[in-house]
């Protein structure tokens, strides 16, 4: 079968008055090949299937519809379109059409958002640690974290097609824990389970039982200690007593969560955690966080000596993006 380029130059040289032979010596082709091309028209083939319902007037009225609306931070469906351009059509006639115009229902991304002033917080801060050579293998990290007993919002895995994946539902949340989590230069990890309300007095006798000892035994007051701006952390109950106590609390920038490594440490305790059944009882909850935890301890303390020995180069990378969120 010859292209549609050899049938369009066959019937050039058949208006210009060429023989058929002619043609054929003229296009390397056979006698019998120049006069059907000249002749026969190319069948093309049938258009099948069901006619569009939405013809593209209406197509390019959604388009601009889906455009505003997103502009206003207003989540699009294909119910709000059908009622918003009075459209009369099926949900689903509006879904296909949405799906033939490369348009996809996605779920939003959680993500901080950072203003002009918390960038130049970041700089200004990160600049000054990285100027002053601050002496990282003297700092301990800390933060809380909260985990369900129903799990991540998100939990996915791999099933046949036909099935379905159900996961327990309860009412309020569904119950958790807090725990409070710190790490040492040295990769080991101290944590506590928060039963209860969290408040100042709380957080001044955790610090009393995880982080004096410390001081007296390792480091003496030749440590950094470093907690995000959480209120409770920043209480003049609290602060008084760190000042008391001699702790070096480094400044921290807001909505940092990026470059606090144990946010690294909750990633690897949360995948194991998660892995499996839903917990029924918080005593399970505890003791599967506990478990992880004491086996980073055993048996993967040198992941969190990595985390030390690389935090100067993600530092660095977030002065380079200019004080933008660090992307591992």
């Amino acid at each position: 079968m010859y292209s549609d380029s050899v049938r369009q130059m066959a019937k050039s040289y058949r208006s210009n008055g060429h023989s058929y032979k002619e043609i054929g010596d003229l296009l390397n082709i056979s006698l019998f090949s120049a006069r059907k091309l000249c002749i026969y028209e190319r069948k093309r083939p049938l258009k099948r299937g069901r006619k569009f319902s939405i013809d593209k007037k209406t197509g390019l009225a959604i388009k601009r519809k889906i455009s505003c609306m997103n502009d206003a931070k207003v989540r699009v469906n294909s119910l709000k379109l059908i009622e918003e351009l009075n459209l009369n059509v099926s949900k689903s006639t509006v879904q296909r059409h949405l799906k033939r115009c490369a348009y996809k229902y996605k779920k939003a991304k959680n993500q901080i958002i950072l203003s002009k002033q918390h960038k130049a917080a970041r700089l200004r801060i990160i600049t000054a640690w990285l100027s002053q050579n601050h002496e990282w293998e003297l700092t301990i990290f800390s933060d809380e974290k909260r985990f369900s007993m129903d799990g991540p919002d998100d939990w996915q895995t791999y099933v046949p097609i036909s099935d379905v994946v159900v996961r327990q539902k309860r009412q309020c949340r569904g119950g958790g824990i807090m725990v409070w989590l710190m790490c040492l230069p040295s990769g080991l990890l101290s944590f506590r389970v928060i039963e209860g309300k969290f408040n100042s007095q709380r957080y001044i006798n955790l610090l009393q039982e995880m982080i004096v000892p410390i001081m007296k035994l390792n480091y003496g007051s030749n440590f950094f200690f470093q907690e995000d701006n959480c209120a409770i952390h920043k209480s003049r109950q609290v602060k008084e007593f760190m000042s008391k106590s001699k702790i070096n609390v480094i400044e921290w920038p807001s909505k940092s969560p990026d470059i606090n490594m144990v946010e690294d440490i909750w990633s690897m305790i949360s995948n194991h955690v998660y892995d499996g059944e839903q917990f029924q009882y918080k005593a399970d909850l505890i003791k599967k966080v506990t478990s992880c935890i004491h086996d980073i301890n055993q048996y993967k303390r040198h992941l969190i000596k990595n985390l030390y020995a690389s935090y100067r180069k993600r530092l660095i990378d977030v002065v380079v993006k200019k004080g933008n969120l660090y992307n591992k």
